[in-house]
């Protein structure tokens, strides 16, 4: 059997420019080349620490069938998200993190593991998608 690599996760969403201008300002990506299309905008993004995997944000068609509401856009609270549909990501400077968070006025919900170590942050993306970030070291269980 083939052995795979993660290449890209690919969100939908009706304004391109400002779901790139959060994950640069809150999550830290930065914008790499990508396609020009004619009809519809994308932006590819690109973790520093994690070069091998890219964002790849698209424009939603709107001819398309309608999505399926996610669990921010119905008003699900971010402490439901430990159990749902979430991106993860791990940060050194935990506190910093999560004081970012909160100066920026985010909706958010704080656990820790019953390792009692590994700390957890969950909350939205301006187009209701979950998002984790973590203190332990990447790679690692949740």
């Amino acid at each position: 059997m083939a052995t795979l690599q993660l290449n890209h996760i690919a969100r939908e969403t009706s304004d391109v420019a400002r779901l790139a201008a959060f994950y640069e300002a809150v999550l830290g990506f930065e914008r790499v080349p990508s396609p020009t299309y004619s009809g519809f905008q994308v932006a590819w993004l690109r973790l520093p620490g994690s070069p091998d995997v890219a964002l790849h944000l698209i424009e939603r068609d709107p001819a398309a069938a309608p999505v399926a509401v996610g669990p921010g856009a119905e008003g699900a609270p971010p402490s439901q998200l430990p159990r749902r549909h979430h991106l993860a990501f791990s940060v050194a400077d935990y506190d910093g993190f999560v004081t970012g968070l909160k100066a920026r006025g985010t909706e958010l919900f704080e656990k820790t593991q019953p390792d009692g170590r590994t700390r957890q942050v969950f909350f939205f993306d301006p187009d209701g998608n979950g998002l984790e970030v973590t203190s332990s070291a990447a790679g690692s269980d949740k």
